[in-house]
């Protein structure tokens, strides 16, 4: 059985999604239960039938999904499953702790030379979506030269 959305209940919003222009429906996911609430993260996605969707924007917070996949919702619109993975491969970057000025204008020039996709959280919290396993590479070497200069922190988001 599936959770079901609560008043009081914590939902993350995207609110300039990559393919904001592609999607037509706003679904969610179930996080976790934090201190006494649960958490969700709002997607925006494209209907492709009744209860399957694509996802029009990169997660910043739920793991093993992309931008791109077809995901299954139960009823409640409410993800259960991924049917088609879309090759895409996200990243999230916390910048809360660097010290480094002009680091996050930095990152993005080099995101959009790599022609990596990218969405806001929050003022230090960015996800990225490549769109291939060369891409996903390129930016994953450069994250990791970044964090281990102290500039930032990042993670991959799947588990």
């Amino acid at each position: 059985m599936s959770k079901i959305f609560q008043s009081g209940d914590y939902v993350a919003v995207h609110e300039s999604p990559v393919w904001g222009n592609k999607s037509d429906f706003i679904i969610r996911i179930y996080l976790e239960k934090n201190e006494g609430r649960n958490e969700w993260e709002q997607l925006w996605a494209k209907q492709v039938d009744d209860r399957r969707f694509t996802l029009c924007c990169i997660p910043f917070f739920a793991y093993n999904l992309a931008l791109g996949d077809e995901v299954e919702t139960d009823d409640h619109y409410i993800v259960q499953s991924v049917v088609k993975l879309s090759g895409q491969f996200t990243f999230r970057v916390w910048f809360g702790d660097s010290t480094k000025p002009g680091i996050k204008d930095e990152l993005l020039r080099q995101l959009e030379e790599m022609g990596a996709l990218f969405e806001w959280s929050s003022a230090n919290l960015l996800a990225i979506s490549a769109k291939d396993t060369d891409q996903a590479q390129e930016v994953a070497n450069h994250l990791y030269v970044r964090q281990c200069a102290g500039d930032l922190m990042y993670e991959t988001g799947r588990t």
